[in-house]
């Protein structure tokens, strides 16, 4: 049993925990067999990327954290949804937090 691979079932597994869902329900959603979830969760078997981001998006949380175990600070979460807008929709939404910055700073 590889380490790593360890580490990513225990994450899934308290993951899978934490949201309240059983394996089966997990592997409803994110389209594989129980079994590979079982697998998976005890570090006998290694996913490919599509699996890895099926299960990360039914457990709503990214692939890094399931791979690495780290998650996105607030700022990281804003820079990565900025980085998919266009070059005016990123410019509107700087406004717009500064808008919103300066109004709450005023309360």
């Amino acid at each position: 049993m590889n380490n790593e691979s360890n580490d990513v079932g225990k994450r899934i597994e308290a993951t899978r925990k934490q949201r309240g869902y059983t394996r089966e329900r997990l592997s409803e959603l994110a389209d594989i067999s129980v079994q590979f979830l079982a697998d998976i969760e005890r570090g006998r078997k290694s996913m490919t990327v599509a699996t890895l981001r099926r299960i990360a998006a039914a457990l709503d949380v990214t692939t890094d954290f399931i791979v690495n175990g780290t998650e996105y600070s607030e700022n990281e979460r804003i820079n990565t949804m900025l980085a998919a807008l266009s070059p005016y929709h990123k410019e509107q939404a700087e406004k717009l937090v500064a808008l919103f910055a300066e109004t709450i700073k005023h309360k």
